[in-house]
Formats: structure tokens, C-alpha cells, sequence
């Protein structure tokens, strides 16, 4: 019987071989760095966040406060100005206002007893007012309350027809139109009875509307034109 061949042994690869293997697996480089590196310290972890405690106190000062004077402030120092010819000319400060005084509220309503100071202005508890939207007609313009009447300046007759619709109840009621910067305030205003005492003089002829102030009578002065009335009898 014959022996077998035997087959070719196996060599076993150098050690040089084996390092170099492992160089090139996943991760070696790695895990080398480490092993290479005993004294490196493990990455920081995240702390857990401390537990929030009370707010600080900060404490504020009190501020100062300055108490203004009742009576008048000290008077201002002059201040001395030099100009380009070398002289100083001193100039002193105006002097400041220590109380202020505010200004009237607006006058929105005026009521009671009214007379009669010209064509288109009243007197109300010694305040002159003046009827809003109204002009008063010119010197020219003649006024004939009838076709037997010699006529007569246009001022006249609408003083005379105020007074005739006074006389009977003097209390009037006057609203003042906001935005008027006037002396004498301009109202629209109404006897007892409703009345507006601007719209019938210029209904009746005696007045003419005052476009500068209000459109409200343009109508009884078209109606007026139309019928020839007062003044426009003559124009």
C-alpha cells in the first residue's frame, strides 16, 4: 500500500503582514489613536442644567425731585457774546413764566335774554354774536317791506325786522360752530318759537348769505332772488 502525498504546508504570515491588515479595517485608525493616547481625557458630557434659583435684588435709589418755586424764579444771567471786532455785547434772557394760566374752554352754546345791535348781530346778556353764515347788505342796497313805502337802506329794515320778531319773546338760543377764531363769535340761533333769525333775514330779502361760513342758506336767498324780494326788489 502506498502512502498518501502529503500536502504542501501551510506558511504562516509574517507578523508585518497582520499590522498592516488591521491598519486598513473600519475604525482602526481610531481605535488606534486611542490606545496610542492612554493620558487623552473622555469628552466632556453635557452638565444638567442647575436649578433656577431667585431672581437678584437690585436696589434703586430714590430719584431727586426738584420743587419749583411759588414765586418768581431768580432772574436770568446774562450771557455775553464776542462778534468778530473782538466786542462783547451782553444779552439777557427773557424771563421765564412761572405760573401758567390755561386758556377759556371754547364757547359752544350761548342762551337768554337778546337785543338788537345791528341787521345781523345780536346782544346776549351783554355778549355781542353775530349770526353765523349772514352777511349784512351792502350800503347801496335798498329795502321796501311794501309797494306803498318809500324804500330805506336794507340795514335798517333788517334791524326793524329782529326786533318785531323779539318782541314778542326775547329768549333766544345760539349755537357757536366750532373752529372760529373771531372776537366776536358767530352762532346760528333760534328764538322761542324755532325761528332762525338768520334764515329769515335772508329769506325776506334783508340779508344775503355768507358763503365763507355756510351753504345752509343758499336756498331761501335763491328763493328770495326769485321773488324779488328786499333788496333784490332793487338790484
Amino acid at each position: 500500500m502506498q502512502p498518501l502525498p502529503s500536502r504542501p504546508a501551510r506558511l504562516a504570515p509574517a507578523p508585518a503582514v497582520i499590522a498592516a491588515a488591521l491598519l486598513l479595517l473600519p475604525g482602526a485608525s481610531t481605535a488606534r489613536a486611542q490606545s496610542t493616547t492612554p493620558d487623552a481625557t473622555p469628552a466632556a458630557t453635557p452638565a444638567a442644567a442647575a436649578p433656577a434659583g431667585d431672581l437678584p435684588t437690585v436696589e434703586i435709589g430714590q430719584r431727586p425731585v426738584h420743587v419749583v418755586p411759588e414765586g418768581d424764579a431768580a432772574p436770568a444771567r446774562p450771557v455775553t457774546i464776542k462778534g468778530r471786532d473782538g466786542r462783547e455785547t451782553a444779552l439777557r434772557a427773557p424771563p421765564m413764566r412761572t405760573h401758567y394760566t390755561p386758556s377759556p374752554p371754547p364757547l359752544t352754546q350761548i342762551s337768554g335774554t337778546a337785543r338788537v345791535t345791528d341787521g345781523v348781530s345780536l346782544s346776549v346778556h351783554g355778549r355781542k354774536v353775530r349770526l353765523f353764515g349772514v352777511r349784512a347788505p351792502e350800503a347801496r342796497d335798498l329795502c321796501s317791506t311794501s309797494d306803498s313805502t318809500a324804500p330805506r337802506p336794507c340795514s335798517d329794515e333788517a334791524r326793524g325786522a329782529l326786533s318785531a320778531q323779539l318782541a314778542a319773546n326775547d329768549q333766544i338760543s345760539c349755537r357757536v360752530p366750532p373752529g372760529q377764531r373771531a372776537p366776536v363769535p358767530a352762532a346760528v340761533c333760534h328764538d322761542a318759537n324755532g325761528t332762525d333769525l338768520g334764515g329769515m333775514l335772508v329769506a325776506d330779502g334783508f340779508a344775503l348769505a355768507d358763503p365763507t361760513q355756510s351753504y345752509d342758506y343758499f336756498g331761501a336767498e335763491a328763493a328770495a332772488r326769485q321773488l324779488r324780494r328786499g333788496l333784490w326788489h332793487y338790484r
